[in-house]
């Protein structure tokens, strides 16, 4: 019966994200809802009905386009609603029921996600500024295209995330939970790991300057291909986490040797998959070691 439940649970998720991402937007840009409170309530009954809402039923919430800014949204049941390009400065999100939203092409600054639950976001072609969203609960959101710049994350958990061809610039991601989450192609600069639980995340590809991840667990994480520039390894865990193919610039003897000195700064970094040439005095070869 619980996997029943799951099964539809899940279908019912993905049907509600294709009219929000198929269907043109109604709703003229800039616009401003003057009944919001009443359709508020409507799309609170539609989103707590005992069976699985009709995603094309009217009273499913469509702010696309509008212009949220100076908005006390907190604690509001805004699950599934369709926020496509919509214009949000200084709005207060903090504690908002956010599960399920698609905030394609929105523009966001100085707004507060705090504690916000945001479980299977979709973050197509945002851009973020200035915004704080420590504590809130994004397992499974999905960022592609977008620009992140000079926000908190402090805290918050972002289980299996996916960040491709995403910017990340001054982040605080301290003490944040991103296992198996994935950083495909995207540019991370002056972001703050410490802390955080990075296990099995993936970097591939992905460009990385001046990263902090001190005691920050990448046990299994995979570094394939990506680019290391003043990135900090301190007291972080390096157990069984793929560095076979990071790339730290021209592989001169003195880069060699500062990467090193950053690399035996970690824990287990011994038992990381690297090239022989980063041995940096470990008494095994680098690559031996099997999750066994």
């Amino acid at each position: 019966m619980k996997q029943l439940f799951v099964f539809f649970a899940v279908i019912w998720t993905a049907l509600l994200a294709l009219p929000a991402q198929a269907a043109p937007c109604p709703n003229p840009p800039g616009w401003v809802p003057d009944n919001l409170a009443e359709l508020l309530f409507e799309h609170h009954l539609w989103a707590t009905e005992v069976l699985p809402p009709d995603p094309n039923d009217p009273r499913r919430l469509n702010l696309c386009h509008a212009d949220l800014s100076g908005m006390d949204l907190s604690q509001v049941d805004l699950s599934f609603a369709n926020l496509r390009v919509t214009r949000m400065v200084n709005t207060n999100f903090q504690g908002a029921n956010l599960d399920g939203v698609p905030f394609d092409g929105a523009y966001i600054d100085d707004s507060n996600f705090e504690a916000a639950r945001m479980s299977r976001t979709r973050f197509h072609k945002v851009e973020i500024t200035n915004s704080r969203f420590s504590h809130a609960i994004m397992d499974h959101a999905r960022f592609s295209g977008a620009k992140i710049f000079a926000s908190d994350l402090t805290a918050a958990r972002l289980e299996q995330a996916k960040f491709h061809r995403t910017t990340l610039t001054v982040l605080t991601l301290q003490n944040s939970d991103l296992n198996q989450a994935e950083f495909i192609e995207s540019p991370l600069r002056d972001v703050d790991f410490s802390g955080a639980a990075l296990s099995q995340t993936v970097f591939v590809r992905s460009d990385l300057s001046q990263v902090n991840f001190t005691f920050a667990d990448l046990s299994r994480a995979n570094l394939g291909r990506a680019k290391l520039r003043d990135v900090r390894f301190k007291d972080s865990l390096l157990y069984l986490t793929n560095l076979k193919r990071i790339n730290i610039g021209k592989e001169q003897r003195d880069l060699i040797a500062q990467f090193c000195a950053n690399l035996t700064s970690a824990r287990d970094w011994q038992y990381s998959y690297r090239k022989p040439k980063f041995l940096c005095g470990a008494k095994e070869i680098p690559g031996k070691y099997t999750l066994e």
